[in-house]
């Protein structure tokens, strides 16, 4: 209400009239949700929020509403193909989701797409991301999130693959992605001491997802990779206001802090 600036009383935007200004963003493929998440992190850079001392590079769920398909047609889905009676003209087509594939990472099991995200390692921001499906590999994604203003990158040992070694250090960037132990040949003490150290940055982006998570915008209402997309810019640009309000108060309150200290240091004279 604060935001919007409305009072009690006021007439309050209903569901139609929110999925049709969603609608509007990206209409004629405006990519307008894109935009208002870019438009508002060169306002956090043009007010010094956006540190550039580190960036963390990680990935996470955005979960579909799942469909109750056989087996042969989740291949087809799967090997890009809409099987019979799905056609995108009928009913029944319009309420499956033929863009979303199953996977599985650990013992959880995903239907949906994925939020990679790169964040400024200080102050725990979003500065750029790339919605896929969730069965693409983190690591496939790494190259399209840095850049020449990255200084150095965390991540986790998913992200280590030679390409990724090779395009850091072509924009001279310190890699500071975690080890990964191979077959036959396990990590040394020196690498797991390092990774300890790497992790205490690294972790800071399991922070951001758990704040999604807690304003469930790690949930998908709608079907296709268009509207995910748009659900993930717009997470990415919630989620940053609500941190950006977060770090005004702690900075203000730090200010205020230090104005009562002054105070109290005055009195210690008398």
């Amino acid at each position: 209400m604060q935001f919007l600036g409305l009072q009690p009383g006021d007439s309050v935007p209903d569901e139609k009239t929110i999925w049709d200004f969603k609608g509007l963003l990206d209409k004629d493929g405006r990519d307008g949700a894109r935009k208002l998440f870019e438009y508002f992190t060169s306002q956090l850079s043009g007010e010094g929020m956006i540190a550039r001392e580190g960036s963390i590079v990680d990935a996470s769920f955005v979960d579909a509403p799942r469909q109750r398909n056989t087996r042969e047609q989740n291949a087809q889905i799967k090997a890009g193909e809409r099987p019979e009676g799905f056609e995108a003209d009928t009913a029944k087509g319009r309420q499956k989701d033929c863009d979303a594939p199953w996977t599985k990472k650990n013992t959880e099991t995903h239907y949906g797409y994925k939020n990679h995200a790169k964040v400024d390692a200080k102050n725990k921001l979003v500065v750029s991301y790339k919605s896929t499906a969730a069965s693409v590999h983190d690591s496939q994604v790494l190259e399209d999130l840095i850049d020449e203003e990255d200084e150095a990158v965390f991540a986790d040992s998913a992200y280590t693959s030679k390409s990724s070694d090779e395009r850091l250090l072509k924009n001279s960037c310190q890699n500071f992605i975690q080890f990964k132990a191979q077959r036959g040949h396990p990590l040394t003490a020196e690498e797991i001491a390092t990774n300890k150290l790497r992790s205490r940055i690294r972790v800071r982006c399991e922070h951001i997802f758990g704040r999604m998570s807690h304003m469930a915008l790690d949930r998908l209402r709608s079907i296709g990779m268009a509207r995910a997309n748009q659900h993930i810019s717009l997470s990415n640009l919630v989620y940053n206001m609500d941190h950006y309000a977060f770090l005004r108060k702690q900075k203000i309150t730090r200010q205020s802090d230090k104005k009562t200290q002054a105070v109290l240091g005055s009195f210690s004279k008398f």
